[in-house]
């Protein structure tokens, strides 16, 4: 009942936020409305003004004002849009939100790309791909942010405590979170879907000897041609040779300059993220120490990123204004704009390139930071694992999974001490065990994470997980399935016998042999596992593995079990201490009119 009421609370913060922003998007639409109306009759009256004073000495100073007034609307037009655009970015994301909590989280990235069957555990922990876990996740937007939250739930983290404290402070701030994601969805365009920002440090701008003088003495030339012009001293054809000859040395190296200025200009919507996401940052405010002191990291280290950061969004500018043919041909005969640019451009990337990864990782970790921070708003009820060095004790209390609805979920505990090394699971068909096993392993998938993991409490040691559930046979090298099983547990061992420290799930093993080889294998895997001091569970139909527990203490028993009624089987899906006596298979055939 708990969970539910939690849930309840997450949706009417999300339904209230809805409203609230609906509210204010009504005025800021309204306001675009005026500043766009506002904006075309200036420009129609600037333009106006030149017949309406014409052979009048008000013509340039009404020229000037009005022209200068629609410039002001145009401002305030580009400001409302985006304004407007960021309050319908904050309304898409809450209404998603809602959806998830109503267990759809379709819109979200899959991670397709994510997808290796050679990984330890992500395709049986459905970690990748639609309706996994990191579509559930996932709230970061950009190509960075996805990587790192795909690397994170893949491999684990080396900041587990820094990821916790992060997470838990930013799920206490959620506007926060929902502010910093909208800035990436507005300022994204579709020329830079995938765009990094540190390529820009592979670009080599070379800049002989000879253009560094010519960067200076051609503004000259053209200054004191323009003058001697003006005045009478040089004619016409002079003035335009000399024009040529400054535009061609200039042109020269026009093939480098719209390179550059190409890639700048696909990198704009993620400079303005970027640009506007470390403002959120700076501002704020933060009780958690560790948090805090990753703010200082970034935003106060010796190379001023947000200072940097708004010196390269100015030089992107000015290789902007020279996208109009005219502009760009006065500025480049008056100042040798191309050359100044590029000289601004390489001293900048110079001092700041080798940075350009390293700010885009941090900001990336703060994506990670708010996928974590919204599962835990979603999910209050969630806890952080303590990780424990000391001794292998595994205890989780109150576990669930989160692809199962709140208010359906039975929840469980799951004990593995230090002299224990594998729990052996019994159970019928659709009992839970299978579901059961990828709650223990996400479990394990979230704390290696530093992310909250769903149960009410959670102790751990630091292994790593190995699992061996979904093996498929591939036919194009000719691997049977039984072949294929047998490489993934080789596989497993492998990492044990390199001295890896490892927590294993695996589920009915050996399913591509006879039965009798089937059960004399496991055991003896099983056995073998015991030996290596590696630790685990497995779910299996062959009651012979129970056994082990016999004469080994090793090895407990534990089982889920069905309930049939007349025509009617039903489950708890509570796991109990021992080995289960009822099976079901009989009972679906019977029931799918397969067998009399």
């Amino acid at each position: 009942m708990g969970q539910k009421k939690r849930k309840v609370e997450a949706e009417i913060f999300y339904t209230n936020r809805i409203e609230e922003l609906k509210v204010i998007l009504k005025k800021v639409q309204k306001k675009h409305s005026f500043f766009t109306l506002m904006r075309l009759f200036f420009f129609l009256i600037s333009a106006g003004s030149f017949f309406i004073f014409w052979g009048s000495l008000l013509i340039i100073p009404s020229f000037i004002v009005f022209f200068g007034l629609f410039l002001y609307m145009v401002n305030l037009s580009v400001d409302t849009k985006y304004s407007r655009d960021k309050f319908l970015a904050l309304i898409k994301i809450n209404e998603n939100e809602l959806q998830v909590l109503a267990g759809d989280w379709s819109m979200y990235n899959e991670g397709n790309e994510y997808k290796n069957g050679q990984h330890p555990f992500t395709l049986d922990m459905d970690i990748f791909g639609k309706k996994s876990v990191f579509q559930l996740l996932n709230r970061s937007v950009s190509k960075q942010g996805k990587e790192k939250l795909a690397e994170t739930l893949a491999s684990g983290s080396d900041k587990i405590e820094v990821n916790s404290a992060c997470i838990d402070e930013l799920s206490k701030n959620i506007t926060w979170c929902q502010d910093f994601i909208s800035e990436g969805i507005v300022n994204k365009k579709d020329t830079e879907k995938d765009s990094e920002l540190h390529l820009l440090s592979k670009h080599e701008i070379r800049l002989s000897k000879l253009i560094n003088f010519l960067r200076y003495f051609l503004p000259f030339v053209a200054i004191v041609s323009t003058i001697l012009f003006s005045i009478g001293s040089i004619s016409a054809v002079v003035f335009g040779v000399i024009f040529l000859l400054v535009m061609t040395v200039i042109g020269n190296n026009i093939k480098t300059t719209n390179s550059i200025s190409q890639s700048l200009t696909i990198q704009t919507g993620r400079v303005n993220t970027i640009l506007k996401q470390l403002e959120l940052y700076r501002l704020l405010k933060t009780e958690s120490p560790i948090l805090k002191k990753e703010q200082d990291e970034l935003l106060n280290s010796e190379t001023g990123v947000i200072h940097s950061m708004i010196e390269l969004n100015k030089i992107m500018k000015r290789f902007d204004y020279r996208g109009n043919l005219l502009v760009g041909s006065l500025l480049n005969f008056f100042s040798a704009w191309d050359f100044q640019i590029l000289f601004q451009l390489k001293k900048w990337l110079e001092k700041n390139g080798e940075q350009l990864y390293i700010w885009e990782g941090k900001l990336a970790e703060i994506e990670v930071w708010i996928s974590g921070a919204v599962f835990r708003f979603n999910n209050p009820k969630s806890t952080f694992s303590e990780i424990n060095n000391e001794n292998d004790d595994i205890e989780i209390i109150g576990l669930s999974h989160p692809f199962v609805d709140h208010s359906k979920c039975v929840l469980n505990d799951f004990h593995l001490n230090s002299t224990e090394n594998f729990i052996i699971i019994t159970g019928p068909n659709m009992a839970g065990k299978s579901t059961y096993l990828r709650s223990i392993g996400l479990t394990f998938v979230f704390a290696n994470a530093g992310f909250p993991v769903l149960a009410k409490s959670c102790k751990l040691p630091l292994l790593k997980l190995f699992s061996s559930m979904r093996t498929s046979d591939d036919l194009t090298v000719e691997s049977s399935y039984f072949h294929a099983e047998l490489i993934r547990l080789r596989f497993i061992m492998d990492a044990i016998e390199r001295g890896e420290k490892v927590f294993i799930i695996l589920d009915e093993i050996l399913k591509g042999t006879n039965s009798k080889d089937k059960e004399i294998g496991s055991a003896k895997f099983l056995q073998k596992l015991k030996r290596l001091n590696s630790k685990g569970i497995i779910a299996t139909h062959d009651l012979s593995l129970c056994e082990l527990s016999v004469e080994d203490t090793s090895f407990r028993n534990m089982y889920f079990d069905s309930t049939i009624e007349g025509e009617n089987l039903s489950f708890d899906y509570k796991i109990n201490e021992g080995v289960c006596k009822n099976m079901n298979a009989s009972f679906l055939l019977k029931q799918m009119r397969l067998v009399d």
